[in-house]
């Protein structure tokens, strides 16, 4: 098979926006302060990978039972005594928002769950996909609000008010599971909780619900735009992003008939189903923003390979060709039918870093020691892409390949990659011709990084050790030193008439990002 892409270098079809760089985990607010965490989030830092994080359990007092839990997992902000007394220790929250901030990282910071004692009726439930959570009433609706408030300032107070201008603020996470009779509740908890953050100041950002079924979020819709506000009486809640959740196949159906494999046209299906729903309301939302604040191949990350041999895409170069190909496809959604993704989260961070074995393929950044999974690394290669995206005439995103062309000034990137969900075939080689017009000076130099089985790939490489369960010093060396990016090939080709033509052979499951520089 064979590829053709012309890019014309003088032509820009918008700014890069690096609306993929952002990741979560439940456990953050355990995670982010130990130490695997802290060196996780140094390598954000310096790769430049990630912007935003997002977490779980804020106001909850939980301590998880799971292997990757083990101990207190929430904020753990509010404590009642056995008097009533309420008192309120914003410590662990601080301290993991702090670590972002001073990286130049940016929290979006979820008002959830409910801490103990606060409320009446609520039920401990686990929804469809497997996630635990609580729905309820707070006990006095006057004591929640007092929380919210007290929360934001001391976040004000610790933060100040230009940093929380660039967080996000969300209401819940996953609340599907709600019955109907009890969506009022919901959304009078949306009402205050938007009323109390909009009401210290209009510039921060508000939204939710934070679900994955678009029954619930068409529910949520009719509320914010023609339902009554709770708090106010008037029509209508304040909104300035929508989130919604997508995977690629439900960790419960693992297993059972028929096999289902992730897709990314999946994604851009149900990323146009949005857009009908939304464009109902879209005079009243007017520039509200769209976040798709969880993704993975799967969900349920703590499912493994050993259970779910099927799992090894979540360990191998399928999950960053994945992440190219959708992130491709988003942009080209956002381009030809004007909805445009503000947010792609990943859910994953550091969760199998102190375990004891290697590759369990959960939904995971970084394996043992901290090893950085493909996946990580296909963030770090998206991150070299340049700040203005340039167009490309050629197959449309959504084949087999793709190409995703930036600049930055006299520098231009191009990531190309080879990839269908359903290969098998993977020896097979494809080649891609790319043809550059419209280019300055007299030389185009460049080097090139190849994420493939034999390249850049931590996964492979573990593999070459034999697989082993449990690693060394020395073999976890070795996959430290295969996690950092090295170039593959690199030249200098001259430019004739203000163009360059070069072509590339890619086997399938593959990438490649080629930086040049113009020279006179």
């Amino acid at each position: 098979m064979k590829a053709r892409y012309e890019v014309d270098a003088q032509a820009i079809a918008g700014p890069n926006t690096r609306f993929w760089q952002a990741c979560g985990h439940d456990y953050l607010f355990k995670l982010a302060n130990e130490p695997s965490g802290q060196e996780l989030l140094d390598r954000f830092e310096l790769h430049g990978s990630m912007r935003y994080l997002r977490t779980h359990y804020t106001f909850s007092n939980r301590t998880g039972q799971d292997v990757i839990a083990g101990g207190p997992i929430g904020g753990n902000v509010v404590f009642i005594a056995d008097d009533g007394a309420v008192s309120y220790d914003f410590t662990i929250v601080n301290r993991t928002f702090g670590e972002y901030v001073r990286r130049g990282l940016k929290p979006i910071v979820e008002f959830d769950f409910f801490p103990d004692g606060m409320t009446k009726g609520t039920e401990d439930s686990v929804n469809d996909e497997g996630f635990g959570f609580q729905r309820g009433e707070p006990k006095e609706w006057g004591q929640w609000e007092r929380l919210l408030r007290t929360f934001v300032q001391n976040l004000i107070d610790t933060f100040g008010v230009e940093e929380m201008r660039t967080w996000y603020f969300e209401v819940w996470n996953e609340p599907d599971g709600w019955p109907v009779e009890q969506l009022p509740i919901f959304f009078r908890l949306y009402d205050v909780f938007a009323h109390v953050v909009k009401s210290f100041d209009r510039g921060f950002r508000v939204g939710g619900p934070a679900c994955f079924h678009s029954y619930f979020l068409r529910d949520f819709l009719e509320h914010v735009v023609h339902g009554t506000n709770h708090v106010t009486g008037a029509k209508g809640s304040p909104i300035d992003f929508i989130s919604y959740h997508v995977y690629g196949l439900s960790g419960f159906w693992l297993k059972e008939p028929p096999y289902i494999h992730p897709a990314v046209n999946q994604f851009s299906v149900e990323v146009l189903w949005l857009q009908r729903l939304l464009n109902g309301y879209k005079k009243e939302l007017g520039d509200v923003e769209f976040h798709l604040n969880e993704w993975g191949l799967c969900s349920n990350f703590l499912r493994t390979v050993k259970e779910h041999p099927d799992l090894a895409y979540r360990n191998s170069e399928a999950s960053p060709l994945f992440l190219m190909k959708l992130v491709d496809c988003l942009y080209a959604i956002g381009d030809a039918r004007d909805f445009e993704t503000t947010m792609l989260l990943y859910w994953g961070f550091c969760g199998e870093a102190d375990q004891a074995s290697a590759f369990l393929g959960q939904r995971e950044l970084t394996t043992v020691a901290n090893i950085p999974k493909p996946m990580m690394t296909g963030f770090e290669l998206l991150a070299k892409l340049g700040e203005n995206r340039l167009s490309v005439a050629g197959p449309q995103p959504g084949g087999r390949t793709g190409l995703l062309p930036a600049r930055t000034d006299d520098t231009i990137q191009l990531l190309l990659y080879n990839y269908s969900e359903v290969d098998t075939e993977l020896t097979v080689e494809d080649e891609i011709e790319v043809a550059l017009s419209n280019l300055s000076g007299r030389t185009f130099d460049f080097e090139g990084y190849h994420l493939d089985r034999s390249h850049n790939n931590t996964y492979r490489a573990w593999e070459g050790q034999g697989a082993p369960d449990r690693l060394d010093q020395s073999q976890i060396d070795d996959l430290k030193q295969v996690s950092e990016l090295k170039p593959t090939t690199g030249g200098t080709v001259d430019i004739v008439d203000g163009r360059v033509e070069t072509s590339f052979r890619l086997e399938r499951h593959s990438a490649l990002l080629i930086v040049g520089r113009l020279e006179s």
